[in-house]
């Protein structure tokens, strides 16, 4: 009944037949093959958070753009434009603001505009009111530029000065210009 040590099952001792685990060498592998697999990963996750940041920044690039755009094709053509619209001659009409409009709350027609810009050093974002909005769009600024532009397809017996293209560039933190293109007419 009782067994002595001598009978115990003895331990196998021969290196080919009782190895168990894996090699110096093949360790150093499996380690360089999964830190190259982890750096593939990492770089694409980055990627895609970077990226998964970019249309939000483009939809509030978009809606600073677009609210720019919309303050200025409400106001009148040019200064001699009557109010409810009309037509003034084209000798009349020019471009950027008159005696008396020293900032965006005096601007009262499209070529006031032409050369504003916010979001830049010493002029904070602001809405329509002159209520700075900094602090809802770090990093954005925007610029207008209002030229006479006569569009393809316009009728050639119109000169070049019946038309005011407004160009609002938006510029988003990560450097992106998004620019909203509009053309008002002296009608």
């Amino acid at each position: 009944m009782f067994m002595s040590f001598d009978q115990l099952p003895k331990k196998r001792t021969d290196r080919k037949s009782g190895r168990k685990g894996f090699t110096l060498i093949e360790t150093v592998i499996a380690i360089v093959v999964i830190g190259i697999a982890v750096t593939g990963i990492i770089g694409v996750i980055m990627n895609n958070v970077q990226e998964g940041a970019r249309p939000f920044l483009e939809i509030k690039g978009v809606e600073l753009g677009q609210a720019m755009m919309d303050e200025i094709l409400l106001k009148r053509w040019d200064e001699d434009t009557p109010l409810g619209g009309g037509r003034i001659p084209v000798s009349e009409a020019n471009i950027g603001t008159e005696a008396g409009e020293s900032g965006r709350t005096d601007f009262d027609d499209v070529d006031d505009y032409n050369g504003y810009a916010d979001g830049v050093s010493g002029e904070p974002l602001k809405n329509e009111l002159g209520t700075d909005i900094s602090a809802d769009f770090k990093g954005y600024s925007r610029s207008v530029s209002v030229d006479f532009y006569k569009p393809t397809g316009a009728p050639a017996s119109l000169d070049t000065k019946n038309y005011k293209r407004i160009r609002v560039t938006v510029t988003t933190p990560m450097g992106e210009n998004f620019v909203f293109t509009a053309i008002k007419t002296n009608f």
